[in-house]
Formats: structure tokens, sequence, C-alpha cells
């Protein structure tokens, strides 16, 4: 592989790592862009649109939090946790872990919809505020005809699933700093399966590229990388 063909493959490889929120990273500066078009009950469903200072573009968004409020256009920093350490979550207690387990299985129900379904969208995120607000709704309270469009079926959902460890390791938790407002929010990151394979893709087109240019041959291929 030539140097140019190097160096344009480790450019696609930073893009591909740097596209998704850093998991490592301790802090992070969020600014909401975006609460949608959803509505239920008099305030906006997820989930919505955020940016993330040194993440490229927008990425999706779900409050956990219906005590505190959120404005588009604010700005603030945050604590980043992940699973399944919660180490600067804003619900703690003896139930944390079991609480943000059924968050999270419940944000990436809702992430899956696609904005798809609003009346289950609706249930979805009245259910995941009132696993730590139960004063949100009433979890008898539906917003459609379905069983899945109900808030009390997808916390009996949340509630009887089986977590193992691991499970949620694409999920992160932007946690303000401040004690009061803005809100605490979910975001999802791509699994690490999904990179390697997006990585593996890059990899193989750029030999096929320098294949076909004849720029290295197959047998020099490992070699030359």
């Amino acid at each position: 592989m030539t140097k140019a063909c190097k160096v344009s493959l480790l450019a696609a490889l930073a893009l591909l790592f740097s596209a998704a929120p850093a998991a490592l990273a301790d802090t992070a500066t969020l600014t909401l862009t975006s609460a949608g078009s959803n509505v239920a009950d008099g305030v906006y469903v997820g989930p919505y649109t955020a940016t993330i200072a040194g993440t490229p573009g927008s990425v999706q968004v779900i409050c956990d939090d219906y005590t505190h409020d959120s404005y588009v256009g604010e700005t603030w920093t945050a604590n980043v946790s992940s699973f399944p350490g919660l180490s600067n979550v804003r619900f703690t207690g003896g139930s944390e872990t079991q609480n943000y387990d059924e968050v999270a299985y419940l944000a990436n129900l809702l992430f899956n919809l696609g904005g798809t379904d609003n009346a289950q969208a609706d249930a979805l995120q009245f259910a995941i505020w009132d696993i730590f607000d139960p004063s949100a709704i009433a979890t008898s309270t539906c917003f459609g005809i379905n069983a899945y469009d109900c808030v009390n079926y997808w916390l009996n959902q949340a509630g009887t699933q089986t977590y193992y460890a691991g499970e949620f390791s694409n999920i992160l938790i932007y946690t303000p700093q401040t004690t009061g407002n803005p809100q605490e929010f979910i975001v999802r990151t791509p699994e690490p399966g999904t990179l390697l394979l997006l990585i593996m893709g890059l990899v193989g087109l750029f030999l096929l590229n320098g294949v076909k240019s004849g720029k290295i041959s197959l047998a020099r291929a490992s070699k030359a990388c």
C-alpha cells in the first residue's frame, strides 16, 4: 500500500471513531439543538437532537429526567457515565443499577423506533420518566389502542427483564454538573462489533483499490499495510 493510501486509510479511521461520542471522556459539552415535533401530555417526547463538542454532526438523545428542564439552544457541561460503573449519574440509591438498566432497555427501544410510531414513543418516553419520577404521568395512561402504547406495559416489560453485564456497553449517560437544570440525557453509541465491521470494510476497500490500481500485489498486501 502506498504512503498516500495509508494516509487516506488513517484519515478515514479517524473520522469513523470521531463520529461517535467518546466513550472514554469524563466530561462533555452538550448543546440541545432540537426537541422534535412529537408532543404528548403537553411536553416534547424524545428522541431529541443535540451536538456534543468534539463529535461531528448531531446525535440523538433521550431524556430520563422529568423533574428538571432543558431548552433548545442551551449549552452545558456534563459528566459522562457508562455501564456498569454509573459513576456520575444523577439518580443514585440502592436501586440505581436496576433503574438505569431499565432506562437503557427502554431507551434502546425508543431509539429503534426512528420516529415511526408516535403513540409507542410517547408510552416509552413516559415510562422512562416514570422510573425516576413516578409523578410524571399515571402508569395506566395510554396513547393508543394497543397494549404497547401504554406506559404501564413498558414499565412491566423493563422490570421483568434479566439484564447481563455488558448489555448496555453502547449507552452513555450525560449528567449535568449542576444540581438543578438542565436534564440528564441518554446517548447511544455504535456497538463495538459494528465499529469493527466498518473498520474491516474500510481496510478491505483500500486494499482492493490498491490492487486494482497496480500499487500493491495480493501477495504483499498484508506486509504493505
